[in-house]
């Protein structure tokens, strides 16, 4: 699969057999440094529709890339615990710079555990910005977590041929994204000094999270601005808008997000 000769505007590199495994990213290949020294690189879960739990649908994004021509990296993968069934460029791939426009993409996955990943921009132009970069498709036998996959040996070739050693990569929050709004109840409760209130978004959008007394008067905000989709803890410490700490007693909390509130009692002890 490998056996392609790849063509950059100032350099030509050799991609042969397994060039793109773990040891071996880099053989050949010099890293003279470029444009995308600053680029991060993120795997993250997919939102997937109501069906099998046991699908897992990651997406690997690239950000403040700077005339992007190509990369190449490994995805290394707890092996007993997924089963690799596809890797795709999605339409609006970084690298496709229109409608119509397609890159050379390159996958490998003949070590268990481990996959290879290389795309090229075919059109002379180059890619800045933010992207999806691939989307994968695993079939798991357990709850995913982080600790679960590390990305590896990842270069960036910009289209003058420079190379660079991609080392800003981070791996997200690999739980399931929540299916409905939810406002939990807060723990510890009874409570003194704090205590942690949970809250889940089925869809990302501005979020409000107030503190009220028994006569409605508001406390303390705890949260007010826009949050993704997805599941959040906000700690209160018992405190006022004022930083001075409130007397015992019954309290509520509210949280508004979009079309959906929900309201709860708590009680601090003192």
């Amino acid at each position: 699969m490998w056996n392609h000769l790849v063509s950059f505007t100032c350099a030509t590199f050799v991609l042969t057999g397994s060039a793109l495994a773990s040891d071996l990213m880099t053989r050949g290949m010099t890293i003279t440094g470029g444009q995308n020294a600053s680029a991060g690189l993120k795997l993250e879960r997919v939102n997937e529709s109501a069906g099998d739990d046991r699908m897992l649908t990651l997406r690997l994004t690239l950000s403040q890339a700077r005339d992007l021509k190509g990369y190449g990296l490994t995805l290394q993968y707890a092996a007993a615990k997924y089963e690799l069934l596809e890797a795709r460029e999605p339409d609006t791939n970084l690298l496709k710079a229109g409608p119509g426009q397609e890159t050379l993409f390159l996958t490998s996955n003949r070590t268990p555990g481990e996959l290879h990943i290389g795309a090229m921009k075919v059109d002379g132009g180059g890619a800045a910005g933010d992207g999806t970069l691939v989307e994968l498709v695993f079939q798991a036998t357990d709850t995913p977590s982080a600790s679960d996959f590390q990305v590896s040996e990842s270069v960036l070739i910009g289209v003058d041929g420079a190379v660079d050693l991609l080392s800003h990569a981070e791996v997200g929050d690999l739980t399931p994204l929540p299916d409905r709004f939810n406002l939990d109840q807060n723990a510890p409760n009874p409570f003194n000094p704090s205590t942690v209130i949970g809250y889940q978004l089925a869809e990302a959008g501005e979020v409000r999270l107030v503190i009220y007394n028994l006569l409605g008067q508001g406390v303390r905000v705890l949260v007010n601005e826009r949050q993704e989709a997805g599941s959040f803890r906000a700690t209160w410490d018992g405190m006022d808008e004022m930083g001075r700490r409130v007397a015992g007693g019954v309290y509520l909390y509210r949280i508004q997000a979009g079309a959906f509130t929900s309201v709860r009692r708590m009680v601090l002890l003192k």
